[in-house]
């Protein structure tokens, strides 16, 4: 059985991914007047650059002997490449949407707009596991557990310590921060025409 505390755990961490971005962008919008176009663009954006594109590449990459063969004697260096990945595809993708497409709206309302529907894309995007564990749970706990269902995902869930479950939310809602935070370096980056803060952004 999952406990009642897991359950409780893990939907807070369900309503900060797909709720909080949300409510952040209905707020803000009212107290900054900024132009929905930024927001699109960004979620835009990480859809193309990474659900589209650099995913699926990662995915590809994991299905090949050698990578898998690489990852496992050279774990550091692979997860640094791994990293790397994701500043190289999600910043340049920032540079490209601010140049190509938000000529007019280079101004910081127009960063924090961009990072929301960036940060925004990718915490409804990794949030739908915490659907499914919600999902799982009730599964497991009407006693109708899928067979297709890993026991490592069931052992997960009904043995992790409740306020783990947690972690994930709060861990989302720090993203979320340093999504429009990159999203405003890579900014300051265009209008200051100084591409260190392009490349300060991939580091972070």
């Amino acid at each position: 059985m999952v406990r009642m505390s897991s359950i409780i755990f893990i939907s807070i961490s369900l309503l900060l991914s797909l709720v909080l971005p949300v409510v952040v962008a209905v707020v803000l919008h009212k107290k900054l007047q900024f132009a929905w176009k930024s927001v699109l663009v960004g979620t835009l954006v990480f859809l193309v650059f990474q659900i589209l594109t650099r995913i699926p590449l990662l995915g590809y990459l994991q299905q090949n002997l050698w990578y898998q063969a690489f990852s496992a004697t050279y774990p550091l260096i692979a997860g640094f490449l791994l990293a790397l990945s994701a500043g190289l595809f999600e910043e340049i993708g920032r540079y490209v949407g601010f140049r190509l497409f938000l000529r007019k709206h280079l101004d910081w309302k127009g960063g924090i707009a961009y990072g929301i529907g960036h940060g925004g894309l990718e915490s409804l995007y990794i949030g739908t596991a915490f659907l499914n564990y919600l999902i799982y749970s009730f599964l497991i706990n009407a006693g109708k557990v899928p067979p297709q269902l890993p026991t490592s995902v069931i052992s997960a869930l009904t043995d992790t310590a409740p306020p783990m479950f947690v972690v994930g939310g709060i861990e989302r809602v720090l993203a979320f921060v340093v999504q429009i935070g990159l999203s405003l370096v890579v900014l300051y980056g265009i209008k200051s025409r100084r591409s260190a803060f392009l490349l300060l952004a991939i580091a972070i």
